[in-house]
């Protein structure tokens, strides 16, 4: 059993700090009900940088300063990947044959396999349809 309950993948994070995102109010929702339950939720290193870089991309580099203040200044645990994980993410990776695969996504299941968590916060398919993971 794992102390974490739920992994929080990019588009989780972009949809709660991008306004002008699809999955901004359903996110919003979905943040408030997992702390009304003091749901455990983790991250990873892989997923800052990726939301960073997407938000700077979509919004502003003020945007993503301020996620990145909120990440810094929250208590959100960050689950760096170290070398062994990282090459299983990779391996992960070369194994995929479906055009589009993300790295990140990959390395969000390895994390997950891991740490023995059960459920990833994302609106990804790829998850629940390719490896079998269930969706918050």
């Amino acid at each position: 059993m794992s102390k974490f309950d739920y992994l929080v993948d990019s588009d989780a994070f972009i949809g709660r700090f991008f306004p002008n995102d699809a999955h901004y109010h359903e996110c919003t929702k979905k943040f408030a009900q997992l702390e009304s339950v003091a749901a455990q939720l983790v991250t990873t290193n892989l997923v800052i940088l990726e939301v960073a870089t997407v938000l700077s991309h979509k919004d502003s580099q003020e945007a993503a300063r301020k996620f990145l203040q909120v990440i810094k200044q929250g208590q959100l645990p960050v689950i760096h990947l170290d070398e062994k994980l990282f090459a299983k993410s990779l391996e992960l990776f070369a194994i995929q044959t479906k055009k589009g695969t993300s790295v990140v996504d990959c390395a969000n299941v390895v994390v997950m396999e891991r740490y023995k968590i059960g459920k990833i916060f994302s609106f990804d398919e790829v998850y629940p349809k390719s490896f079998n993971l269930q969706l918050a």
